[in-house]
C-alpha cells in the first residue's frame, strides 16, 4: 500500500517533524500557536518540542511506546503532539469527557507508559483519576501534569519545557528517534458508539493528506489565521492543525469553549478560518448577539455533517458573513467528502460535496455490489487520509476494511447516495435505520426537515419497539425557549413538506438537551432509546397498577 501510494504521489517521505523544523527555519519569528496565556513563534515551538522530546528520551521512554494525554485545547497540547513525533512516541489524545472506565481501557490497550493530565478542571480531579488507575496498569510509569500546580509524585511538563536541555545534545540528535512519514505515529480514539473506544492508527503521511485536502477545498494560504475550537480528541481539530502546519499558518486556540469566547477570539486574533463542531455553531447562533462583534475577518467556517442541516448552514453564512464548508468523515478515515468555497451555495449547504482529495468512495448494497447513482446504500471508503487499522487488532481491522492493504474498503456504516452532479448525500446510519412494517425510515431525512420547525431547536429520530410493526419512529425534540411543540403540530408540518405517511413520528418526547457522544458531534441514540424504553416500561407499570386499583 505504501509503495502504491508513493508511486501515485498520494504520499511522500517528508515527516511532520521535518515540516515543523522547516517552518522554524523559514518563519522563525512568525506566530505559530496562540491561546489565552501563551503565544509561541515557529522557532519557539520547535525549541520547546525539542526540549520535551529530549527529556522523554532521558526518562527512557522507548521508541513506539505510548503516552496518552487528556487536556483541553491549548498550546501545550500541540507542543506535546509534535514533541511525541520527535521522540518517536505513540501519541493519543483522549476526550475530556472520558472517565475511569474509558481511560483504563485506552491506557491498557495501548500499554501506555505515561499519561499527561492536569489537576482539577471543571469540577473533576483528573490527576486523582490517573493515580487511582495506576495500580491496575503495570506498564504505566509516569504521570505528567501541565500547569503550575504539580503534585510531588508527578512530573511537570512546564519544568520540562523550561530547562534548556537541548544545549547538551547535537542538533540532529533526535533524528534517530523521530517518526518517519510512513510509520504509525498517532492513535485517534472513537467516541464509543459500540461500547469502549476503538484505538485507530494513523501515519504521518495520512495526516498530511487529511490536512492538505482541507487546504485545497477552502483555498487556505499561509496568511490565513486558524481558529480551532473543535476538541483535539477528534479528527476535525487535528485535521485543521495538519493544514496549518503545512502552510506555516497561525493557529489560535480556545481552552474552554463558550459562544462569547469564540466570537471574542475571532475579533481579537482576526481569525479567517474557524474549525468547529456543529453543536458549537448552533450555540453561537442561538446564544449570542452577533452584531456586538467584528467578524469581518472570518472567511470560512468548516464543520462536520453531524446535526448540521442546510438551514443551519445558510443561517451561519448569512449571520456570520462567511462561507460554510461541510465535511463528512470518521475517525477511521478523517474526511471522506467535503464541500469547497468555490461550490455553489446549494451544494455547500445541502450536500457533502465531492469525494475528498486522494479518496475513493463507493456505495454498495448488502452484497457489496455498487448501487446505481441516486440509490441509497452503505458508503465504503479508502484513500490517502485513511487509518491503517485498529491498534494491534488485525481481526477487527479486517472486519472493518474487509482485507488488509490497498484493496481494503472501510465500511462506514453510513447510508448515502450520490446526486446527479456527483455530490455525496448522507441519509442516515445503517444501524439507526428504522424498519416499520417492512418499510425503511432514514432518521436523518426527517431530522433535517423537523429542525426547521419554528418551535424546534434540536431533534433526533429514533426507533422504538412495536409488537405489530416491529418499530415506530419517535421524535426526541429540544424545543426553542418558551415553546412546547406537540405531535399534533409536527405531523402536519412534515406532511406539508411531502413526507410519506409511514415516515411520520408516532411519538414525541420533549427534552432539555440531547445526550451526546464523547466527540460532542453525534447524538448518543443508544442512550436515547434506552431512556425511552425505561419510561415506556414505567408508564406501562403505572397503567397496570391503576387498572388493578
Amino acid at each position: 500500500m505504501i509503495d502504491d501510494y508513493l508511486a501515485r504521489g498520494y504520499w511522500d517521505a517528508v515527516s511532520l517533524t521535518d515540516i515543523l523544523e522547516q517552518n522554524a527555519l523559514k518563519y522563525p519569528d512568525k506566530e505559530a500557536v496562540v491561546d489565552s496565556t501563551t503565544r509561541n513563534t515557529w522557532s519557539q515551538l520547535n525549541r520547546l518540542t525539542d526540549r520535551i522530546a529530549l527529556r522523554l528520551v532521558e526518562l527512557d521512554v522507548k521508541r513506539a511506546q505510548a503516552i496518552v494525554a487528556q487536556l483541553p485545547n491549548s498550546v501545550i497540547q500541540l507542543t506535546l503532539c509534535m514533541a511525541f513525533q520527535k521522540a518517536g512516541i505513540l501519541s493519543s489524545f483522549a476526550p475530556m469527557t472520558f472517565r475511569h472506565t474509558e481511560m483504563e481501557h485506552v491506557l491498557k490497550t495501548l500499554k501506555a507508559v505515561g499519561v499527561v493530565t492536569l489537576g482539577k478542571y471543571r469540577g473533576f480531579d483528573y490527576f486523582n483519576m490517573a493515580k487511582q488507575l495506576a495500580p491496575s496498569l503495570p506498564e504505566l510509569k509516569y504521570i505528567f501534569v501541565v500547569g503550575d500546580d504539580v503534585p510531588q509524585d508527578a512530573l511537570s511538563i512546564k519544568q520540562m519545557s523550561e530547562e534548556p536541555i537541548e544545549e547538551r545534545y547535537p542538533k540532529d540528535y533526535l533524528r534517530g528517534y523521530s517518526y518517519s512519514a510512513l510509520e504509525v505515529s498517532s492513535v485517534v480514539l472513537s467516541s464509543g458508539t459500540t461500547g469502549m473506544p476503538k484505538c485507530i492508527e494513523h501515519i504521518g503521511a495520512g495526516c498530511k493528506a487529511a490536512g492538505w485536502g482541507v487546504v485545497q477545498r477552502t483555498r487556505l494560504t499561509s496568511d490565513d489565521v486558524f481558529g480551532i475550537i473543535a476538541p483535539f480528541s477528534g479528527g476535525p481539530a487535528f485535521q485543521s492543525w495538519w493544514s496549518a502546519l503545512q502552510l506555516a499558518a497561525k493557529v489560535c486556540l480556545l481552552e474552554r469553549f463558550s459562544p462569547e469566547g469564540t466570537l471574542e477570539l475571532i475579533q481579537r486574533e482576526r481569525v479567517t478560518f474557524l474549525s468547529a463542531i456543529p453543536t458549537q455553531i448552533v450555540r453561537i447562533l442561538r446564544e449570542t448577539d452577533l452584531s456586538k462583534y467584528d467578524l469581518s475577518s472570518l472567511r470560512v467556517v468548516r464543520t462536520g455533517a453531524a446535526a448540521f442541516d442546510a438551514s443551519l448552514a445558510k443561517e451561519t453564512e448569512e449571520r456570520m458573513g462567511c462561507k460554510v464548508v461541510v465535511a463528512g468523515g470518521s475517525q477511521e478515515t478523517y474526511s471522506f467528502a467535503q464541500t469547497g468555497v468555490d461550490d455553489p451555495a446549494e451544494v455547500r449547504t445541502a450536500t457533502l460535496g465531492r469525494p475528498f482529495p486522494k479518496t475513493e468512495l463507493k456505495i454498495v448494497d448488502n452484497d457489496g455490489s455498487e448501487v446505481p447513482q441516486g440509490e441509497v446504500g452503505e458508503l465504503w471508503v479508502r484513500g490517502a487520509a485513511s487509518s491503517s487499522g485498529y491498534y494491534q487488532d488485525i481481526e477487527a481491522t479486517i472486519a472493518a476494511w474487509g482485507e488488509l492493504g490497498k484493496n481494503g474498503w472501510y465500511r462506514t456504516g453510513d447510508l448515502a447516495k450520490f446526486d446527479r452532479q456527483g455530490n455525496l448525500l448522507l441519509v442516515g446510519r445503517k444501524k439507526d435505520m428504522i424498519l416499520r412494517g417492512g418499510q425503511n425510515i432514514f432518521p436523518r431525512e426527517i431530522e433535517n426537515i423537523l429542525v426547521t420547525h419554528p418551535k424546534v431547536q434540536d431533534v433526533a429520530i429514533v426507533g422504538i419497539p412495536d409488537p405489530v410493526l416491529g418499530e415506530r419512529a419517535c421524535a426526541c425534540v429540544v424545543p426553542k425557549q418558551g415553546q412546547k411543540p406537540t405531535l399534533e403540530e409536527i405531523v402536519p408540518f412534515l406532511k406539508g413538506k411531502g413526507v410519506a405517511i409511514y415516515k411520520l413520528p408516532e411519538k414525541l418526547e420533549l427534552m432539555t438537551s440531547l445526550p451526546m457522544l464523547a466527540d460532542g458531534q453525534k447524538v448518543d441514540k443508544r442512550l436515547l432509546v434506552k431512556g425511552i424504553a425505561e419510561r415506556l416500561k414505567l408508564e406501562s407499570q403505572i397503567d397496570v397498577e391503576r387498572r388493578d386499583k
